[in-house]
């Protein structure tokens, strides 16, 4: 599994270990029921507080990405792949719609942007 923080995004750590985490089983890097680095390793590999880690964890837990079994440690939970691919495009549209919003504020008008978006998409 591939964790990785931008230590200097304004986006928190936690959130970032969600999202990494999320992506790794929607990528199925990691599969039902297997086992997460512990609270400790992955905070000690990260260089960040476990309270950070541990926040990630609850928030994953909570959301029924990832369960926990006291002194056993944390697993991946049977999860609809299709759920994780809809919040992904989701925020990828608002991420979409932000940067459309200032690009029409710098001056490229409508076209333009469509043009762009044509060009994209036929590669």
């Amino acid at each position: 599994m591939n964790i990785n923080i931008d230590y200097s995004s304004d986006l928190p750590m936690y959130e970032q270990i969600k999202i990494c985490i999320k992506e790794n089983i929607l990528l199925e890097k990691v599969k039902f029921n297997e086992a997460l680095p512990s609270v400790r390793q992955l905070s000690k590999e990260l260089n960040i507080s476990t309270i950070t880690t541990k926040r990630a964890y609850m928030d994953l837990e909570r959301e029924g990405y990832i369960y926990t079994i006291s002194g056993k440690g944390t697993f991946v939970n049977s999860v609809d792949t299709t759920k994780l691919l809809n919040e992904k495009r989701d925020k990828l549209i608002d991420e979409y719609k932000i940067k459309v919003l200032e690009i029409k504020e710098a001056g490229v008008s409508k076209e333009s942007i469509i043009k762009i978006i044509d060009e994209l998409y036929r590669g």
